[in-house]
């Protein structure tokens, strides 16, 4: 019997018109992105070597300029501009000729030292991101996780290419698809597919009524034909992506690096501010980490949409009272706000829906709360589902069957 209401409630969810519309919806915004916006996109690592020529002839220009008038020497407000300049230069010129003989092994090499150089000028100005709390270690920790991606191409063993440097190959947008908040789309999914799986069987609650399976069972025969569906239905998406990219720009690597912070093992220094430290992990780290956060977050989320179908009874309602729930951390969240009602924001599940930011110590950086840890967010999450399967044991006691599909008729 339970086999047979598996296959039955997976079909309806195939055929479900809701369901197919969203996932033509999806479909959709991946063609558009991986054929219109990632070919056309710039990122911080992109190369315009139209214009690194234009500033090697202004730097020429300038270099020139200091040698006709004997300024090359070393002045004390001004240092020695003539050296930085020259550096500078051979900096950017070994940048265009590395690019132009398609060296990239040697590109990435001069590209760490551009980016030491500008991280040292914009330094100097530390009102570059003064809304920050910590503005200087904002620019040392982005400095650092460049250096550190960097690093990871040269020691990865495989053969660098452009696309790769500019983070477009299909593995690793993935990786900042994950990193992003635009990994909510993943739960929302979840949200979506689970919102009337429950209530879509009203017009035939006579039928329902007289199958012999419990109110509860069949509320957890629904919950695990959706996770098994959302499942099925991100995996197709995956593959989708992983297959466009890849004919565009290439498959990737498993074994490059992904950046990471994490709390420093050394004690607080004379401000009472406690450092991080930074250390890279392999893509498949990242990814197998990552698999170990969704689906408990997924199932978390349709439980949750069990009980608010036994409440409200209707889908639209449920996707939006999830959807805030989904969203709720946007309304407390302050980079100098560690705590909620008194309560360390580390044991929130909320904290944890952000599970890119979380593998990655991004969260952990940003609230400056050394609790938010990837163990924590396992054990704050499992403890969320044992107590919203407590809840819906309840619920589902107290709205039956019977009564559930009287209300809903």
């Amino acid at each position: 019997m339970t086999i047979s209401m598996i296959m039955h409630e997976f079909k309806m969810m195939l055929r479900n018109k809701k369901n197919i519309l969203f996932i033509i919806a999806l479909i959709g915004l991946i063609a558009a992105y991986c054929f219109l916006i990632l070919p056309n996109m710039e990122t911080a690592d992109s190369f315009d070597i139209e214009e690194k020529e234009a500033e090697l002839q202004n730097l020429g220009a300038v270099r020139q300029g200091m040698i006709d008038r004997g300024g090359t020497g070393f002045g004390s407000m001004t240092e020695n501009v003539y050296a930085q300049n020259t550096y500078e230069f051979q900096v950017k010129s070994s940048l265009v000729h590395a690019f132009k003989d398609q060296n990239f092994y040697r590109f990435v090499q001069w590209k760490m030292n551009e980016n030491f150089y500008n991280a040292i000028v914009e330094g100097m100005d530390w009102m570059l991101i003064s809304g920050a709390p910590y503005p200087a270690h904002d620019m040392e920790r982005n400095a650092t996780l460049t250096r550190l991606r960097y690093l990871g191409y040269l020691d990865a063993g495989v053969p660098i290419t452009y696309e790769m440097i500019e983070q477009k190959t299909a593995l690793q947008t993935v990786v900042k698809f994950i990193l992003d908040t635009t990994a909510a789309i993943v739960l929302f999914c979840a949200i979506y597919f689970s919102s009337d799986m429950i209530t879509k069987n009203k017009e035939h609650r006579s039928a329902l009524q007289g199958i012999p399976i419990g109110w509860y069972r069949l509320i957890n025969v629904k919950s695990f034909v959706s996770f098994m569906y959302t499942l099925f239905i991100l995996f197709g998406l995956f593959l989708l992506v992983m297959l466009l990219i890849s004919i565009q720009n290439g498959f990737g690597s498993l074994k490059l690096s992904v950046p990471i912070t994490l709390p420093s093992s050394m004690p607080e220094d004379y401000s009472d501010y406690r450092h991080s430290e930074y250390d890279s992990i392999t893509i498949a780290k990242f990814l197998l980490l990552s698999l170990g956060l969704i689906p408990i977050l997924m199932y978390l989320f349709i439980r949750l949409n069990a009980i608010f179908s036994l409440l409200f009874k209707n889908p639209w309602v449920v996707i939006m009272v999830s959807t805030v729930f989904l969203f709720s951390e946007r309304i407390y969240y302050s980079r100098t706000t560690t705590e909620l009602f008194g309560i360390d924001l580390s044991y929130f599940p909320q904290t944890y829906f952000d599970f890119g930011r979380v593998i990655s110590g991004e969260k952990y950086y940003l609230v400056h709360l050394e609790s938010i840890t990837y163990q924590q967010g396992i054990i704050v999450l499992l403890s969320s589902i044992v107590i919203l399967e407590i809840i819906l044991f309840v619920v589902s006691q107290v709205i039956s069957k019977r009564r559930f599909y009287r209300i809903t008729a």
